[in-house]
């Protein structure tokens, strides 16, 4: 069963001058030329390997609606990787940031038991001691119940900016996590790091 819930976002602000936020969760919405959004995109994308959804009468008819994903988590600090070459604002080299998460749950027993595909989308920016070149983060996808682990996943994710350029998107779907039958609260948690070794820290509630 595709989950009823897995288009719905979260809101996340990013550090002054390079704030990047999103429609309040649970909203959607196109841009003023009718196309779908980045969040809407970024949803069927997970849902139905596509940018757009299918025809109507293609859609999922699956009635049952008790079932519900768990939400995404941002981990804190994890949000955004800076580097700089100083303290003040004109030493900043470079930002990757977390803009766009989504998650969708597809039912595999009635136990309870699902498998869960995330998606994160965000942008690379340049500062003004920056230049054209890659740049990366570790992305850390953790799944949590009762604050043990049960799944945990971590990709490169960045992109390459070319001269003339200040900025460039990227993507990223985790999938195929299996989430088994249990008891007690599933929390989702993704964050950026620098390097591999250390897990996404839950955000402080």
């Amino acid at each position: 069963m595709i989950d009823r819930f897995a288009g719905r976002f979260g809101r996340f602000i990013l550090p002054a001058g390079l704030a990047l936020a999103l429609a309040g969760c649970g909203s959607s919405g196109s841009s003023s030329t009718g196309e779908p959004s980045a969040t809407q995109k970024l949803g069927n994308i997970l849902m139905f390997q596509s940018t757009t959804p299918p025809a109507a009468d293609q859609l999922p008819t699956d009635d049952e609606v008790n079932f519900v994903c768990p939400s995404v988590i941002i981990a804190d600090g994890g949000a955004a990787i800076r580097a700089q070459s100083g303290q003040d604002s004109g030493s900043l080299r470079s930002q990757v940031s977390i803009t766009t998460t989504a998650r969708e749950c597809t039912q595999a027993n009635k136990d309870g038991g699902f498998t869960l595909k995330v998606g994160v989308e965000g942008r690379i920016l340049i500062g003004p001691a920056g230049g054209a070149g890659s740049y990366g983060a570790t992305l850390v996808t953790q799944v949590l119940r009762n604050n043990q682990v049960i799944a945990r996943r971590s990709a490169r994710v960045g992109g390459a900016i070319p001269s003339g350029q200040t900025g460039a998107d990227f993507s990223h779907v985790e999938g195929n996590i299996v989430v088994p039958a249990g008891s007690g609260e599933v929390e989702i948690i993704v964050g950026l790091n620098t390097g591999g070794g250390e897990p996404a820290r839950r955000r402080r509630r």
